[in-house]
């Protein structure tokens, strides 16, 4: 069972009541004094200030996330390096109550933010040569320790100390199959493109907004078409005209990928196709959509199978679950 945003909204204001070991941190807020959230298809992110330091805070949206972070987080503390900023779980950390007000707890995800400017910021104030030769430096230092970030953009970077140190780590690959070797290209190459005196063209080329849509608790970005939203009924998705597309009936819901989108309901997780039809029925403990294989990974009973893109089952559930127990 996952909290809402408006749960994690509202414990950020009160974490003295809400959190474990959070209950003195300070949430960066917005002119309206509302907690400044961000939201990805797995997970919702807002700023805290706590022990003197900024960090990133983080709530997984579904089982699947939680999943991935504690084998992220399990990798790192194996790792000495100084080119990652701390990554952990706080097990148990959100203390809030269901629609049955029963108490849960929901294990969170912090992230050191070391004191630093933006990877926009640093095109316009450093010289283009000091970032390309600070970029190859990252990537050479990312592959002695075995370290492939997989969603490696400038948004996940931060200037800090004459260096970039990435942030966000949730799809985190350890050995030597992973590869960010496309990601710092195409960072080297905007670097490249942006190495000059910056012009208006380039300064209005990089800001595009994204029209509001209101009537809604919450919004994400439009996904292929469609935009994830949160009303009074649960989640649901909208066009990119606010016009309803799937009902707001889930208790979670994912952004769209490949046409597949995860859910979760009452009864379990499941995924559906643009149609809010059921590729997978909604009665597994776990389901992660995978787009670069097309295929999910479904978990019942703490073991592990394999569905298609049509939701047919490809192997029996025979992996058990090989999460690391916490406390």
């Amino acid at each position: 069972m996952t909290p809402t945003l408006q749960t994690f909204a509202r414990a950020l204001l009160t974490p003295d009541l809400s959190f474990r070991t959070l209950a003195d941190a300070r949430v960066a807020a917005g002119p309206d004094g509302l907690p400044r959230l961000m939201r990805t298809t797995r997970f919702a992110e807002a700023e805290i200030a706590w022990r003197g330091e900024r960090w990133l805070l983080f709530l997984p949206l579904s089982p699947a996330a939680l999943h991935t972070v504690e084998r992220t987080a399990s990798q790192l503390r194996r790792i000495d390096t100084d080119r990652l900023a701390e990554y952990r779980t706080l097990p148990g950390e959100l203390l809030w109550q269901d629609a049955a007000g029963s108490p849960q707890r929901t294990t969170l995800v912090l992230q050191h933010l070391p004191a630093g400017r933006s990877f926009d910021e640093a095109l316009c104030s450093e010289p283009g040569q000091r970032l390309l030769d600070a970029l190859d430096e990252l990537r050479q230092a990312l592959r002695e320790i075995g370290f492939s970030h997989n969603n490696l953009r400038p948004e996940n970077l931060c200037w800090a100390g004459g260096r970039f140190i990435p942030l966000r780590y949730h799809d985190a690959r350890f050995g030597p199959t992973g590869s960010d070797d496309e990601a710092f290209e195409a960072l080297r190459e905007r670097i490249l493109q942006h190495s000059g005196p910056p012009t208006l063209s380039d300064t209005t080329a990089s800001y595009s907004p994204r029209r509001r849509l209101t009537g809604h608790r919450w919004t994400s970005h439009a996904f292929e078409g469609l935009v994830c939203v949160e009303d009074e009924g649960g989640y649901g998705f909208v066009d990119t005209d606010n016009r309803p597309v799937i009902p707001a009936r889930f208790r979670w819901a994912g952004d769209f990928r490949e046409g597949r989108a995860e859910v979760e309901t009452e009864t379990g997780m499941g995924l559906i196709d643009r149609e809010g039809r059921y590729v997978i029925r909604p009665e597994y403990e776990i389901v992660d959509y995978d787009p670069a294989q097309s295929v999910a990974r479904v978990r019942q009973h703490g073991r592990w199978a394999l569905f298609d893109y049509l939701g047919r089952r490809l192997t029996e559930f025979g992996e058990a679950d090989d999460r690391e127990e916490t406390d």
